[in-house]
């Protein structure tokens, strides 16, 4: 009799145990797909042709013109196909960017690019990525996804960088590479 009720007892241990870590080990929630947040395109307000200035105290910012710029009216963000662009430095110098998109938030006025972005300073630094954030309070570029920057003979490669906006201090981080000597279009 002891054996049996001692084996029940350890049985019901176990089954116990068993239950609080089914219920109570952690699990990742699965990662949901990121989707742009669109309302409805027949309320938006779409251009053609058209380009985007913003001006502070008689001094051009920046210009954007594109194939086509949709307001979403909603979300006030500006949706821009075939970006052409210019930010003006305090400096004097400027960057001149391509982008096959980019989303501009009308809140903050920072810029999303995406798709293809190449961006050349008017020092001669040249910037490519697949997907580059223009902070507008700070005046900084955010880029990731394997970037690379020429200035030079000097070319670094990376998987995220922020840089000032004229590109003169630049950081970057995974799998940083600098490779001097070398020339890159």
């Amino acid at each position: 009799m002891k054996k049996t009720t001692y084996l029940l007892i350890a049985c019901l241990v176990l089954l116990l145990a068993g239950g609080l870590y089914y219920f109570n080990k952690d699990e990742p929630l699965p990662q949901a797909p990121a989707q742009e947040v669109r309302s409805d395109p027949a309320l938006n307000m779409v251009f053609t042709g058209n380009s985007l200035v913003e001006e502070k105290d008689g001094k051009r910012l920046w210009e954007l013109s594109a194939e086509s710029i949709e307001l979403d009216q909603k979300t006030k963000q500006v949706y821009l196909k075939n970006l052409k662009g210019v930010i003006y430095q305090e400096n004097g110098g400027k960057v001149e960017i391509t982008a096959r998109q980019a989303t501009l938030d009308t809140k903050t006025r920072d810029i999303v690019l995406t798709g293809d972005i190449r961006a050349t300073s008017s020092e001669g630094a040249i910037l490519t990525a697949p997907s580059v954030r223009y902070a507008m309070s700070d005046r900084r570029f955010y880029g990731w996804g394997g970037v690379t920057l020429a200035r030079g003979d000097t070319v670094v490669t990376g998987e995220k960088f922020e840089s000032d906006g004229d590109f003169a201090k630049v950081r970057v981080q995974g799998n940083a590479r600098v490779r001097k000597g070398v020339s890159a279009q």
